[in-house]
């Protein structure tokens, strides 16, 4: 059963040889920009945050003491107790046990010093910077003007710095917390325990060691020190207790060690709530004019390079982050035009000039025909979606929940690395399609061969093991990294789907289906879906990750529906029977998906919990679902539009009571009716849809969906087209089955997934591999229904 049963004809190539598609595409993309770069400048007065977030940061304090941790787990951490060693030393550290601890270990003395050193230095600057003036101002010496706003600005900077590391407490050098935790560490270390006394000391010394480092595990680990109380040394110690003091000292310790980095990003951030608009304009214009290029014949290895090239200089110009890894490394160092390019900029252009000199040598690999676009709304939509999610991030950086605040900076990265990925994929679209059409056929062929040498009950042994095997290693690779595995598993349903299906277009597989009685021939037909789908479940299940498992359920449905509906139109030849047993069945699996849910869903605490919010909203454990409804219902008609959305209540200032911090993923939809309104987000969701739809619509005319050969540049190769244009349809039912889910739980029909907005929310590996297959549907090879 191919794509489409409608004879070619020759239509879609003149269609497609006109003028009209490539001139609606481009004005659609400048009728986004047009629509939403009023939002972006609104968003650009607002270049602090509602709270000033973003305004410039306090003092720097500088000179911090290295890290003692190492050190100190090699010498004490085998005396810890194991919790203690192995979360701030990490598994397998700690080497033979040392003597017992009497007294403070000379490197955390010599680090205590220095970091309380490292505090009171800005202070006694500015300080004596401030008393500088003062004296200047009653000596009249100088403008009296300036160095009222110098002395106003002095007192500004000072005070909050004081404030922030507690540094106003007489009697006391240094931070408070940090005074106060050294000495209660060295008080336990002199009086005598009669439970455990190296253990105890250990975990003394190692959390103090863990506190000057700023390690973020010591708060939680705090109270295992057992730190004396009540009388101390120090006045202001006095009801400061010593995990209070660890944990305190641990806090803000890290705060001034991510200070620098911190200010770093409110720099960043700040340029970026400017240029946020018009980055993201440029960059919509830059992947359409490579997107034109990619449609002419022989262009993949210059366009390759060009991509290349085009987006470092782009990262760059925008001073875009690097999106992989947790260091911040923008595209240049500091702001000035003529700054230093970042490594990753370097490497990207490197590679450009590499592919550049191999061109000559690629171009055979590399072979491609003319393209033309899938449908004239394919990059429009792209632009619109991700427009509009990064005004929204934009939005909730600058004013929603305070540790959010960078993720429309770490969005920008994201977004870059999408389009970068899109703009490389549209050149690669027709060689992929050629390698992996011959890659899965040799890999069908040995399963074949396999299974004609073992027999039918050997080779169901093989498939077994092959699955648990399967899972198996998901599970032990991948438990932690739900983020990754839950677009791996996206992908494997994808493209096995999309092979099962492709490979069922054929005479073999119509024999297949007419042969034996129904029960028998249709298990041997649909047994390739059934084990891409007893995989992909079974690995969702080991890693416990349940909201991609529930899309994977309802994409699953529609894959084994059409075909069951394949089967019976290749044995029976009738195709409304098929159509309509196709519809019935979808039916029934949606409804015995949720059925599950609802009844079996409790196995999981997380899937418990949010079963327990639908079920009893205000009275869950898990408040969220009545959050996001408060605010659905409090939004207006046409929204609260972007700077002006209450995303933390109207409760008092330093708090954020209002919507979820994930509002950014899990709650986009919500996001998007507090900021549009109900009307534009129905509008926006339904588009979506219809959008998804269009752009597989036209590949049934462009391909038969079939193994085939056609001729391209005088010689026979694979039709790069059919196998796309099904790993196109297959992504296009999960993508649809993700939005609907994800809409649903938002309006609390099912519980919650923690499913995205295909598009708009935030996530760097869902954006990605999202517009990576749109690259992979936006253009069609329209000769590729041709007899070769």
């Amino acid at each position: 059963m191919a794509l489409s049963t409608t004879p070619f004809a020759g239509s879609l190539a003149r269609e497609r040889s006109t003028a009209w598609p490539p001139l609606i595409e481009a004005s659609l993309v400048v009728a986004a920009i047009g629509v939403l770069l009023p939002f972006f400048t609104t968003l650009a007065e607002q270049d602090t945050g509602r709270d000033r977030r973003f305004a410039e940061p306090l003092l720097a304090v500088g000179g911090l003491p290295e890290p003692v941790l190492p050190e100190l787990c090699a010498a004490y951490g085998a005396m810890a107790e194991p919790v203690v060693r192995e979360r701030l030393c990490g598994r397998g550290a700690g080497g033979a046990a040392s003597d017992s601890i009497d007294r403070l270990p000379l490197p955390v003395v010599r680090a205590d010093a220095r970091a309380r050193q490292a505090f009171l230095s800005p202070l006694r600057d500015a300080r004596a910077r401030l008393d500088d003036l003062r004296q200047r101002q009653r000596q009249g010496l100088g403008d009296l003007l300036a160095l009222g706003d110098a002395i106003e600005s002095a007192e500004t900077e000072l005070q909050p710095f004081v404030e922030r590391y507690r540094l106003d407490y007489p009697g006391v050098e240094g931070p408070l917390p940090l005074a106060c935790a050294y000495e209660r560490v060295e008080a336990a270390l002199t009086r005598p325990l009669t439970l455990n006394p190296d253990v105890t000391k250990a975990n003394a010394v190692m959390l103090l060691a863990g506190a000057l480092d700023g390690h973020p595990a010591t708060p939680s680990l705090a109270s295992l020190a057992a730190l004396p109380g009540g009388r101390s040394g120090l006045p202001a110690c006095v009801g400061f207790g010593g995990a209070d003091s660890l944990a305190a000292a641990a806090i803000l310790m890290g705060d001034a060690r991510t200070l620098p980095m911190t200010a770093a990003k409110n720099e960043a951030m700040r340029a970026l709530l400017k240029s946020a608009g018009w980055q993201w304009a440029a960059w919509a214009v830059l992947g359409l004019a490579l997107l034109k290029l990619s449609r002419r014949a022989g262009s993949a290895a210059i366009g390759i390079a060009l991509a290349l090239a085009i987006w470092a200089a782009a990262a760059w110009a925008g001073r875009v982050p690097w999106p992989i890894g947790r260091a911040f490394v923008p595209g240049r160092d500091s702001s000035a035009l003529l700054a230093v390019p970042a490594d990753f900029v370097l490497w990207l252009l490197g590679a450009a000039l590499v592919v550049l000199a191999l061109s000559p040598w690629l171009r055979r690999a590399l072979a491609s025909r003319p393209q033309q676009p899938a449908s004239s709304i394919g990059y429009p939509g792209l632009v619109l979606a991700t427009g509009i999610g990064w005004l929204l991030l934009l939005d909730l950086s600058a004013n929603g929940n305070p540790s959010n605040r960078y993720l429309a900076l770490y969005h920008q990265g994201h977004l870059w690395l999408a389009m970068l990925s899109f703009s490389l994929v549209v050149f690669l679209r027709q060689p992929l399609g050629r390698m992996l059409a011959w890659t899965l056929s040799v890999v069908d062929g040995i399963a074949n061969s396999v299974g004609r040498r073992l027999g039918a009950a050997g080779g169901a042994l093989v498939l077994i093991a092959t699955t648990l095997l399967l899972i198996a290693a998901i599970g032990a690779l991948l438990l932690n990294v739900r983020q990754l595995t839950s677009e791996i598993g996206r992908l494997w349903l994808i493209v096995g789907a999309a092979w099962f299906f492709f490979l069922r277009g054929t005479p073999l597989t119509e024999r297949l289906a007419r042969s034996g009685t129904s029960l028998i021939s249709l298990g041997r037909y649909v047994w390739p879906l059934l084990f891409v789908v007893t995989v992909l479940i079974g690995a969702m299940l080991v890693t416990k990750d349940m909201g991609p498992l529930l899309i994977a359920g309802y994409g699953a449905g529609a894959f084994v529906a059409a075909s069951v509906a394949m089967w019976w139109y290749q044995r029976r030849g009738t195709m409304a029977p098929a159509y309509a047993l196709a519809v019935i069945l979808f039916a029934g699996w949606i409804v015995g998906i949720t059925y599950a849910l609802f009844k079996l869903g409790s196995v999981d605490d997380v899937a418990a919990g949010r079963l327990e919010s639908v079920a009893a909203p205000l009275a869950s454990a898990n408040d969220q679902l009545a959050l996001v409804t408060w605010f659905q219902r409090a939004a207006p008609e046409t929204g609260f539009g972007p700077g002006a959305v209450p995303w933390c209540g109207f409760g008092a200032h330093g708090t954020c009571a209002g919507v979820p911090a994930q509002i950014q993923s899990d709650y986009t939809f919500t996001a998007l009716v507090g900021t549009f309104g109900w009307s534009a987000t129905w509008l926006l969701t339904l588009g979506c849809a219809v959008w998804l739809h269009w752009l597989v619509a036209q590949h049934g005319r462009a391909t038969r969906g079939e193994p085939r050969f056609v001729r391209s540049a005088g010689r026979m190769s694979n039709d790069d087209q059919a196998f796309l244009s099904w790993i196109c349809v297959t992504w296009v039912v999960l993508a649809l089955c993700q939005l609907a889910v994800t809409v649903a739980g938002n309006l609390a029909v099912i519980p919650l997934t923690g499913v995205t907005f295909p598009f708009v929310s935030f996530g760097m590996t869902s954006l990605v591999m999202n517009t990576a297959m749109l690259a992979l549907a936006v253009n069609v090879s329209p000769d590729a229904r041709g007899d070769g």
